[in-house]
């Protein structure tokens, strides 16, 4: 079984960006967008947008390779549609575990 983490640690690891060297830190994310499709990215980085997301609860991943470029667009993400976040289960918006 997946081990189960709060979205607070979560965005708390998202927020760091860079590992305690300096380097790019990537990430494993699921979420599902506005429209209701269902995203899994294997290995992101985290992006910025254009607009204020700490008012809107969003944050962004841009998927990459294997070497740290930049494959596709933008994901904007609203942080309570995560559902996976490196390999660990997340609480949904009523603090119950996800049955997956």
């Amino acid at each position: 079984m997946k081990r189960v983490t709060a979205l607070n640690a979560v965005l708390a690891d998202w927020d760091e960006g860079k590992t305690p060297d300096g380097k790019t830190k990537y990430f494993s994310v699921a979420f599902f967008t506005k429209s209701g499709e269902f995203v899994y990215i294997k290995r992101g980085k985290r992006s910025g947008l254009r607009f204020n997301m700490k008012d809107h609860d969003m944050k962004a991943v841009i998927p990459v390779d294997k070497k740290g470029e930049d494959l596709g667009h933008v994901y904007p993400v609203w942080i309570h549609s995560i559902l996976f976040y490196r390999g660990n289960v997340l609480f949904n918006l009523l603090g119950d575990e996800l049955n997956v």
